[in-house]
């Protein structure tokens, strides 16, 4: 199983759990900016889970001033060596990997061309605004099992060419242990976090990759917006990922949280209980996270979904999307801090499915008959679809 970034961890983690318990011998494999300094070192976080009983492989460079392109395309020629070299070593007779990153697209394709199976989680899913959305599609063609979220989702993975027989819906991980979490109180978060909660916005933007520099000026326009209309409301800022630009909004926030220090808080790593247990007590969630779109909405917490990053989602009517105008954002917040909304929240239904992913994923994983995948991969051609005999 493979993890390269702080957001995955959280998520993936039951479905780790479940496997063990399962009997299954799982190798963890720590990657990409979990073992950064940039991403507050989340590899932290799965020490505290689980321990050390994993691997690490580095593939993010040290110098962390190179161009954001440099840096992503280094990853993933980095990962793309590394990981041909770890799976010819270790011979693993399935990866599992989960999202769309730029690094797991290079995994999945040393898999691919080693001869190891993989299995995608989170496939056939919809995000206009990043280039994720294509990344998720190859990493579609490269796997070999895929777990989805939706039926909607199912059907999309089978549209490009995937066997029905290896496609399955077995609900949204990230909503896998949300029914038994225990959430950090007020208390306990302030007194971890450093700073008050008793009236606030929690916010993450992260770049809208299909347009470059729109969610830095955004975030200049935001903050404005924000202090003008809500001057009393403290500001709690998480990090942007480890796309092009999060770096560049990254320094931003932490160079206005240190000037505003009284109004401005910024965490660049808060693991996912925190941010949930935070996200829980704010006044509403603003930015362009999938959290806001997947997680939130299943807690009742009213969302303010900014830009087009998440776009192509179908989302809770807890969410509301806005451009970054100051005329859109106003009228969206007026909306999301109505007297009564947050009741009404927790009334909508969400429609990502179930929270039994894990155990459904891991009972799958256990059960396949794995020899059964030829490499010699076949595409599917949905019915109808007219198939020319050779000449």
């Amino acid at each position: 199983m493979i993890t390269g970034s702080r957001a995955e961890w959280g998520i993936i983690r039951p479905l780790y759990n479940e496997l063990v318990s399962q009997g299954v011998q799982v190798n963890l494999v720590v990657t990409g900016s979990h073992l950064h300094a940039s991403s507050g070192f989340s590899v932290n976080e799965i020490e505290a889970d689980i321990g050390s009983s994993y691997n690490k492989v580095y593939i993010t460079p040290e110098d962390m001033s190179l161009p954001d392109n440099t840096l992503m395309f280094t990853s993933m020629a980095t990962a793309l060596e590394k990981f041909a070299l770890f799976f010819d070593k270790m011979r693993p007779d399935l990866v599992v990997y989960y999202g769309d990153r730029f690094e797991i697209l290079a995994i999945a394709t040393a898999c691919r061309l080693s001869g190891v199976r993989s299995a995608h989680i989170s496939g056939g899913e919809i995000t206009l605004g990043a280039f994720d959305d294509v990344l998720r599609h190859c990493l579609t063609k490269l796997s070999d099992l895929h777990f989805t979220a939706t039926e909607e989702f199912r059907r999309r993975v089978i549209q490009l060419g995937e066997d029905p027989q290896r496609v399955f819906n077995t609900g949204e991980l990230a909503l896998a242990d949300l029914d038994k979490a225990v959430f950090m109180s007020k208390a306990e978060l302030e007194s971890d976090l450093g700073h008050s909660l008793n009236d606030f916005f929690l916010i993450t933007l992260h770049p809208e990759t299909c347009a470059p520099g729109k969610a830095i000026a955004g975030l200049a326009d935001l903050l404005s917006l924000l202090r003008k209309l809500y001057p009393a409301t403290r500001l709690v800022f998480t990090g942007a990922n480890a796309d092009p630009e999060g770096n560049a909004i990254n320094a931003r926030l932490a160079e206005k949280a240190q000037l505003e220090s009284a109004t401005i808080n910024f965490h660049q790593h808060l693991g996912r209980l925190r941010y949930l247990s935070v996200a829980r007590i704010a006044r509403c969630v603003i930015g362009n996270s999938s959290s806001g779109i997947i997680e939130l909405p299943s807690l009742g917490i009213p969302v303010l979904d900014l830009g087009n990053r998440q776009g192509g989602r179908p989302r809770s009517r807890a969410v509301i999307n806005a451009d970054f105008s100051e005329k859109t954002i106003k009228k969206s917040l007026k909306k999301l801090l109505a007297p009564g909304y947050r009741e009404k929240c927790a009334q909508f239904p969400n429609p990502y499915e179930g929270c039994d992913a894990a155990r459904k994923i891991a009972r799958i994983i256990a059960d396949y008959d794995l020899n059964s995948i030829s490499h010699e991969k076949k595409f599917y051609d949905l019915p109808g679809i007219r198939r020319y005999k050779n000449i």
